[in-house]
């Protein structure tokens, strides 16, 4: 089972789908796949904010800021794992600075994203996917709006890949079958 969690920062995704993953794993074992990088003190606050919210619920926590894919091996020590990746909207970040992709067009970025994600899910009994999605603001930089672009066409696709989406909207969870 593949669930993506959808919307915006701070909306109390984070612990839905600590929730959906605990629910689903049972006693099973738990992955926390954290792709953030702390960058200054906002950062490091927020990392430890969400290890406070893991704390005592039996979670591994494995930090992989990019190139997940590379996690199939360590994967496959683990008797039907699941994972609850955290958050794509840094991931989406990371891989995009990374010099390994700054050759590829952003089709072919998302493309290869999408794809890293879709492998790991391969790997695992359920996976909960967390991930931001943000409104164009005529404000933003080029940089930003680039960003912003390639994190929602990411989406469009894990949307369609994952076998359920709940999105929080107005403050209530909207779930769909895909």
């Amino acid at each position: 089972m593949v669930i993506l969690v959808v919307g915006t920062p701070d909306s109390g995704k984070s612990e839905h789908a600590e929730q959906l993953i605990s629910e689903l794993a049972g006693n099973h074992s738990k992955l926390y796949i954290a792709t953030m990088v702390p960058y200054g003190e906002e950062g490091a606050t927020r990392i430890e904010k969400h290890r406070a919210m893991r704390e005592g619920k039996d979670f591994e926590t494995i930090e992989c800021p990019n190139s997940i894919h590379m996690l199939k091996a360590k994967l496959s020590e683990y008797d039907s794992p699941n994972l609850l990746l955290e958050c794509m909207s840094n991931l989406v970040g990371n891989e995009m600075y990374l010099s390994s992709n700054r050759n590829l067009s952003d089709t072919h970025l998302a493309d290869y994203i999408f794809g890293t994600v879709r492998d790991l899910c391969t790997c695992a009994e359920n996976v909960v996917i967390v991930t931001n999605e943000f409104e164009q603001e005529d404000t933003f930089d080029d940089e930003t709006i680039r960003y912003v672009t390639l994190i929602h066409d990411v989406n469009i696709r894990l949307r369609e890949f994952a076998d359920r989406t709940h999105e929080i909207i107005d403050g209530s969870w909207i779930i769909s079958n895909n």
